[in-house]
């Protein structure tokens, strides 16, 4: 029988470059692609990075690379969620989480403006209604 300390252990460093987040590198030339379509055509897109193979290190790599922006907002609907700019102008980092603060769900958004932050036009005619009788209240 063999024991623990018998069995064979390989440590691989990774390198801090492109190699180490291949999907990374790839994720930013897509969104290349996506911001020239919103540029061009007025195209929005997203790309849902929980549906896709990444790292950690894919992570790290596109936030390094994106960078921050100049906007972040967070909106508390159907749970919190924040949005942060990314240091590219159109392209957008959105994470849902849920109540325990575990990201549920996230994206990259390339767009103008994200949906979650735009006011729904209902709610731009309820709040008409609300102005226009706090307005009666006043007289």
């Amino acid at each position: 029988m063999s024991q623990l300390s018998d069995i064979p252990v390989t440590v691989t460093v990774l390198q801090a470059g492109a190699d180490a987040a291949p999907h990374g590198r790839a994720l930013l030339m897509e969104l290349e692609n996506q911001l020239r379509d919103l540029v061009e055509q007025g195209r929005e897109s997203s790309i849902d990075l929980r549906s896709l193979p990444l790292s950690p290190g894919d992570l790290a790599f596109l936030e390094q690379h994106l960078g921050k922006g100049e906007v972040t907002a967070e909106v508390s609907a159907l749970g919190p969620s924040t949005v942060q700019e990314t240091a590219i102008h159109g392209v957008w980092w959105v994470r849902h989480y849920n109540s325990n603060d575990e990201v549920m769900a996230e994206f990259l958004e390339v767009t103008q403006c994200p949906d979650i932050i735009r006011a729904h036009p209902a709610d731009v005619r309820d709040s008409l209604e609300d102005l226009r009788a706090r307005l009666v209240e006043l007289e």
